[in-house]
């Protein structure tokens, strides 16, 4: 049903208002019913849409077989939808338009129209030629020299091979900078000890492809060598450096070098604003992040994405109301969903934080939030080098509000084994100390805990301490010198009570 969900919306949103695969005018139709369930928002399962149907839950051979038919539309009718430009990547676009104008030559050659699927040919390498899509080109020409064999024309055909082979040297390069660039990107979104592994070598990868990109000029090499060499600034904890790489983009778009369909605008202004908020740039980030916005569909896993780095950006420049609106915006997103695990569970880290700020320190966030989980931490917790830390302190501070010392033991005893098992290292300097201070506050009054951390520097320690640098560490959701605000705020309500 999700996949089928997805169909429909993606049809609502991009399709004609003409379906001709689905005749939305036959209100007795099965398929018309089941489309109008599912664009209504009526049902979300299989069950609730057979008992919509057929009135009973059993999702049996003829709901299946329902399903099945008016998928198989679906699918076709993607062929109609529109893709705007302004909404997409613009060579992803004009590369279906392309592919949709080469498969109406295929079959014209297979229908032994041979001049008809010519002239077709020509309009499809016209536009593949100006958009830079050499692949899309090669298979034109090849196509032109099927029908020029066929046909006998030996001047074409000698013609046309000149060319194949000045594109196959072309897409040839391309191929390599995909097997390069896909083989790093794929290794960089892996596990921890793999993307440590990559990182010594992405520095030879990349004058690899900026090799090939000097010697074809292709504008989709520049594409891959701009992304992954982005990718690496940030391993390095360079952000500083990769605004510098961006506008260098920018200034081969301007001045023609690069061809702007291959320009991935989306991407660039992702990345500009993470790292407006890596290097603690937050009025700029959040001016850059209104306008941006509005580049990344509501519908799309890169909107979801994109706002956490907008909620990030508030929570780091103590807009709790903007944070709120943030973060309501993104759960009545009905898409919230149908996301992947770990990116919904990251939500509802957030949306404990923000509960945690709004119940200690109501004033700064006047915003009424959902209290209720919507879904459980599975994939979070196993990430001890990640975000588990951040529910582990935030479940912390939940628990002072809580009077029952037994409790607090607890929660002492399981601060001092969290920090011997994973906080080692430089980069776990901030949350130690950030322990520590929970430490003090776990038996200790609002005077005594105010005392002590003074006499033992902790709380100096923690703001004179940066933060790791490197993508390997994740973001404080909300910075620790914040967050022990908050804690004090719940110790001065735990005494007054």
């Amino acid at each position: 049903m999700e996949d089928l969900t997805r169909l429909v919306k993606l049809i609502q949103k991009r399709g004609n208002k003409s379906n001709p695969f689905v005749n939305l005018q036959d209100e007795k139709s099965n398929e018309t019913r089941l489309f109008k369930l599912i664009e209504q928002g009526e049902v979300d399962t299989d069950e609730e849409a057979a008992r919509a149907l057929y009135g009973s839950n059993k999702v049996d051979a003829n709901y299946r077989m329902l399903k099945s038919r008016i998928r198989k539309k679906l699918l076709r009718q993607l062929n109609f939808i529109e893709l705007p430009k302004d909404k997409f990547i613009h060579s992803n676009v004009q590369a279906c338009e392309v592919d949709t104008v080469i498969l109406e030559a295929q079959i014209l050659i297979t229908a032994n129209e041979y001049k008809i699927a010519e002239k077709v040919l020509n309009q499809a390498l016209e536009t593949a030629k100006a958009d830079e899509l050499n692949k899309r080109i090669v298979r034109c020409l090849e196509l032109k020299q099927v029908i020029n064999s066929i046909i006998g024309s030996d001047k074409a055909f000698t013609k046309t091979e000149v060319e194949l082979q000045k594109y196959y040297t072309l897409e040839a390069k391309e191929r390599l900078a995909v097997m390069l660039y896909q083989s790093a990107s794929v290794a960089l979104k892996s596990n921890m000890k793999t993307r440590n592994e990559w990182l010594g070598k992405l520095p030879a990868i990349l004058q690899e492809l900026q090799k090939l990109w000097q010697e074809s000029s292709s504008s989709s090499i520049f594409n891959m060598y701009n992304i992954l060499n982005i990718s690496y600034l940030e391993l390095c904890g360079d952000y500083s450096t990769i605004a510098g790489a961006v506008e260098t983009a920018e200034n081969l778009l301007r001045d023609g070098v690069i061809h702007p369909g291959w320009y991935n605008k989306k991407y660039n202004s992702f990345i500009r604003v993470y790292a407006l908020l890596r290097t603690k740039k937050y009025d700029q980030g959040l001016v850059l992040a209104v306008e941006y916005a509005k580049l990344f569909d509501p519908l799309s896993v890169n909107w979801f994405a994109f706002m956490e780095n907008y909620l990030l950006l508030a929570l780091h420049a103590r807009k709790y109301a903007l944070a709120g609106e943030i973060m309501r915006e993104v759960m009545e997103n009905r898409f919230l969903s149908i996301i992947q695990q770990p990116a919904k569970e990251r939500w509802e880290l957030f949306r404990r934080h923000l509960v945690l700020i709004s119940n200690a320190m109501p004033a700064q966030l006047q915003m009424e939030l959902p209290n209720d989980v919507f879904t459980q931490l599975v994939e979070l917790p196993k990430d001890k080098a990640g975000f588990n830390l951040s529910l582990f302190i935030l479940n912390i501070i939940d628990s002072f509000a809580v009077q029952d010392d037994f409790n607090f033991e607890q929660q002492a005893e399981r601060i001092r084994k969290y920090v011997l098992k994973y906080m080692r290292g430089e980069k776990a300097e901030r949350p130690r100390y950030f322990l520590r201070l929970l430490l003090l506050a776990i038996h200790n009054d609002l005077d005594e805990v105010r005392t002590k951390a003074a006499s033992k520097n902790l709380f100096a320690k923690l703001s004179n301490t940066p933060a790791p640098g490197d993508a390997f560490a994740e973001v404080e959701i909300i910075p620790y010198e914040h967050l022990w605000e908050t804690v004090l705020s719940i110790l001065r309500k735990r005494t007054v009570s």
